[in-house]
């Protein structure tokens, strides 16, 4: 049958569009069972590969401060290295006792001295000649350019004073002044910068000659900068014959120009020393020969005790691990514990999880979220960090939003039983798993990114608690608590912080559709919303009204209330585009109907068109996929009744009640089911005449035994208490919707007047 090409006002066509691919897609059950085991299998390798041995059961583990009940003897001679802040600190104090190696170049002293004596060769019977200033300035620039040129005119001005009109007593006492001081400049020292020695490990530093070494501080030394900048002047104004101020400043200025460093920093030789001393640093703290008493029996246990235990067991446990089938062994054991862990979370999921138990990328991303919470107490352990630093309330919280309340408690303590083994230590377990649980509770209904503080305040407040609690219940002194408590202040407020960085990119990786982005998409003023209430304002309203029977309803029965909500302002997206043909639009158009000159199976291709095009607008305008799924499913197969019926009266032949279906697919959620009936019973509701509630109350039940009995709730988890449980929340909702109002005065003469 050759359909003719027709267009609505925006021009669309509504001959049926290609089918877009399928929004509900799932794997046959085979392919699946099969992913899962896959899965499993990598999950179970992956967390038995992580756990680390744990302590041999041969050596017990004592704490500090404790009694022991026995006396412990070392089996055999073994070493007890020191700690990792201890070998640290070591090497740190040995590098910081050598200094820094600077090197003396012993001929800078004398080529000064040399060329200081041959200035004032040449400057002391040029200013003593009887000439006038300028010229004996100029005859000075031709003998010393490099030294006139660098002195000001003041300082050449006071030098030729003192020089010319003092005797030869007196200048030969100002130039052995001069002497002095560049003699005791050199001798404690000249350097470029001491910036590098006071910034190094210590400011001690070793001047090394050909033949000698001194080690002092490296205030002792000078500083090319110190000595242009002051530090000469002072040294220069110590003897009398040049005391005088402005004599000073003169001798200050050709002094300087005689100074340079002669000490320079040998690095090399600095890092080579200094590597040495860190490299003698031993890393053993101690050696127990065989049978010597580690802990006597009744005697309170000390730390150094506490870290030969710990020594010994890891001594035992490298011996055991030498033989490659007790390796074996060691495998198979924590692959069989990390077994039950995965049976008992799949065994969950099947149980009461079958939406997360049914997706593969639900199960991908709870692996993922397990295995990094694994990985990160692994690598804790192995690195000998704070147990507590163990990041399970991100696992949690994690969880809790992208896939459910009651997973992330389970994940909680699943991830903290393992945390606990992985240490060996029950009230590790027990605080990881508890903290996590609180994380739960505290992003259960988090639909504000703002909603997160709530969690930076709880899950401190419950480290502090429970870390407390544990340490009190283990006799451990009050000095030692707020060492136990700084990690697990750090997790908590840091797991927040990291659940707000890391949720966007776990949504748009596994296009999983959180309450905070349903919020977001909630605000109709969104550009897909206004542009519904625009063209489609009867689809619009119905939208708004059959939100609230949904919402209503999903809170009612446990489901997603906002989800529901949100979906059933976007369910009839698709009908803006050819709004006239549907009847809740046709109002603004003087209730013409343009069904009435259309066969009923092209009326049928229109109507069933707009799931079509809702599924276009959804992809083209990004809406995640819990929603683009309500689109088709909100039909499911139902039939077009009205359609159908028309194509029997007029006796068309051959008419197949099948052709005039949607295709679907059936509800697969709690949130599609409810917007089913949501939008059968709101459309069927403004027939009644009569909007008492017995008669509202017998339409809705009416309309949901239709609707199971046809099977199309049959995919859903809906059961027969969720059915009426909705049915009596339906009532409420429409009885406000549909009351009658009162008449105002004029309209009841009117009504008289026609009588």
């Amino acid at each position: 049958m050759n359909l003719p090409r027709l267009r609505g006002p925006a021009g669309h066509p509504l001959v049926p569009r290609r089918a877009l691919p399928g929004s509900h897609r799932q794997w046959p059950e085979r392919t699946l069972h099969a992913y899962r085991l896959a899965l499993a299998a990598v999950a179970v390798a992956a967390l038995a590969l992580l756990a680390p041995h744990q302590r041999p059961y041969s050596v017990g583990q004592l704490r500090a401060g404790s009694v022991a009940a026995e006396r412990v003897r070392a089996p055999f001679l073994f070493p007890v290295p020191k700690s990792r802040e201890d070998l640290t600190r070591g090497r740190r104090e040995a590098e910081a006792a050598v200094p820094t190696i600077v090197r003396l170049d012993a001929t800078v002293q004398p080529r000064a001295q040399a060329r200081l004596d041959s200035v004032f060769a040449v400057l002391v019977p040029a200013l003593r000649q009887p000439l006038p200033d300028s010229l004996r300035l100029e005859q000075l620039r031709r003998q010393l350019p490099q030294v006139v040129g660098a002195l000001s005119v003041e300082a050449v001005a006071r030098l030729a004073r003192v020089l010319a009109t003092g005797g030869t007593a007196a200048i030969q006492e100002y130039q052995a002044n001069c002497k002095q001081v560049l003699d005791g400049v050199y001798t404690a020292g000249v350097i470029a910068s001491k910036t590098p020695l006071l910034n190094d490990v210590t400011p001690r530093i070793r001047i090394e000659t050909a033949d000698a070494s001194r080690e002092l501080d490296a205030d002792g030394v000078y500083s090319d900068d110190e000595l242009r900048q002051g530090e000469l002047m002072a040294l220069v104004g110590q003897y009398r014959t040049i005391a005088e101020a402005e004599l000073v400043e003169a001798t200050h200025e050709l002094l300087a120009l005689f100074v340079q460093p002669n000490l320079s920093i040998d690095q090399a030789e600095t890092v080579r020393l200094r590597a040495e001393a860190r490299r003698s640093v031993p890393s053993i703290k101690r050696l127990y020969a065989r049978d010597e008493v580690i802990v006597e029996k009744g005697a309170t246990v000390t730390v150094d005790q506490v870290e030969a235990l710990n020594a010994l067991a890891a001594k035992v446990a490298e011996q055991e691990l030498g033989s490659p089938a007790k390796r074996v062994l060691l495998l198979a054991g924590s692959a069989v514990l990390a077994a039950f862990l995965v049976l008992v979370l799949g065994y969950y999921l099947a149980l009461r999880e079958p939406t997360v138990y049914r997706e593969p990328g639900s199960l991908l991303l709870l692996a993922i979220l397990v295995t990094a919470t694994a990985a990160s107490a692994s690598y804790i352990r192995a690195h000998e960090l704070d147990a507590l630093l163990v990041p399970t309330p991100l696992a949690a919280m994690l969880t809790t939003i992208l896939l459910g309340p009651q997973l992330g408690v389970m994940v909680s303590f699943l991830v903290g039983l393992y945390t606990g083994s992985v240490f060996g230590d029950l009230y590790v377990a027990v605080v990881c798993s508890l903290t996590a649980a609180v994380a739960v509770y505290a992003v259960r209904r988090v639909r504000h990114r703002n909603q997160f503080y709530q969690a930076m305040i709880l899950l401190p407040c419950s480290y502090i608690l429970l870390v407390a609690a544990t340490d009190l219940a283990r006799f451990v002194p009050l000095t030692g608590l707020y060492e136990h408590l700084l990690p697990g202040i750090f997790t908590g407020v840091a797991a927040p912080i990291l659940t707000i960085g890391l949720l966007p990119i776990f949504e748009s990786l596994f296009r999983i559709t959180t309450d905070i982005t349903l919020l977001e998409l909630s605000d109709l003023n969104r550009p897909l919303l206004r542009e519904l209430a625009v063209r489609a304002p009867g689809t619009y309203t119905h939208s708004l009204i059959m939100a609230n029977l949904s919402e209503s309803a999903a809170e009612a029965i446990g489901a997603n209330p906002l989800l529901a909500r949100v979906g059933c302002y976007y369910h009839d997206i698709g009908k803006m585009l050819k709004p006239e043909y549907f009847t809740e639009n046709q109002g603004l158009r003087g209730g013409r109907n343009p069904h009435d000159h259309l066969a009923p199976t092209m009326s049928m291709l229109i109507i069933s068109s707009h799931v079509k095009d809702g599924l276009e607008l959804a992809e083209e305008y990004g809406l995640p996929k819990a929603l683009a799924d309500l689109i088709p499913q909100h039909h499911g197969t139902t039939v077009i009744e009205y359609f159908y019926n028309r194509a029997i009266e007029r006796g068309n032949e051959g008419v197949r009640r099948d052709d005039f279906r949607y295709d679907g697919p059936r509800p697969q959620t709690k949130e599609a089911g409810i917007l089913m009936l949501a939008d059968s019973v709101e459309s069927a509701a403004r027939t009644l005449t009569e909007r008492t509630p017995n008669r509202v109350r017998q339409l809705v039940r009416n309309i949901v035994q239709q609707k199971f009995t046809a099977g199309q709730l049959d995919e859903c988890a809906l059961t027969l208490q969720d059915l009426h449980r909705i049915e009596e929340s339906f009532v409420p909702v429409l009885m406000g919707t549909l009351h009658a109002r009162i008449q105002y005065p004029w309209q009841r003469a009117q009504r008289q007047k026609v009588r």
